[in-house]
């Protein structure tokens, strides 16, 4: 591991001084070292991630339990119609989550009822929404986020 840090650590110095020696104009310059002093962090850092033993797989895993118990924590109780802006939608039900997006248009609904055969296929979504609207606009927002043909989208007024 060692021998292999070393050597891409001089290759990545020969390479770099080389680079720097063939920039025509001099204002690039700073640029062109700013992101090489980045790739420098990366390749410097390489031995702390090993020792540390962040390889791949388990930093991944890491990272996706971190994610989990962000959303799982900052999660919300009920659609009482004060969502959370940060609200996962892998939490919701269909139903809720195109509440949500509805909500979100500024459009009042009540009530949604997606209907799904035993492969999960969508056979219908019906919206209950009050107040003025334009269905065509809603279908094309549902249809748009959650790919519901138009046909099996059905807009009820309260």
């Amino acid at each position: 591991m060692f021998y292999t840090w070393m050597r891409s650590l001089v290759i990545y110095l020969l390479l770099s001084g080389l680079v720097m020696k063939l920039v025509p104009e001099k204002n690039y310059s700073r640029y062109i070292s700013f992101f090489m002093g980045l790739v420098m962090i990366i390749i410097l850092s390489r031995p702390i991630i090993y020792i540390l033993k962040l390889d791949k797989e388990e930093y991944i895993g890491r990272i996706e339990k971190n994610v989990d118990e962000f959303f799982t924590v900052n999660s919300y109780n009920s659609f009482d119609g004060k969502e959370d802006e940060a609200a996962s939608y892998y939490e919701l039900s269909l139903d809720e989550a195109v509440k949500y997006v509805c909500r979100n248009e500024g459009y009042e609904v009540s009530y949604v009822s997606v209907i799904t055969d035993n492969d999960k296929n969508i056979l219908s979504c019906v919206i209950y929404i009050n107040g003025d609207y334009d269905e065509n606009i809603i279908k094309n927002l549902i249809n748009d986020v959650y790919k519901i043909d138009f046909e099996s989208i059905y807009i009820v007024r309260r």
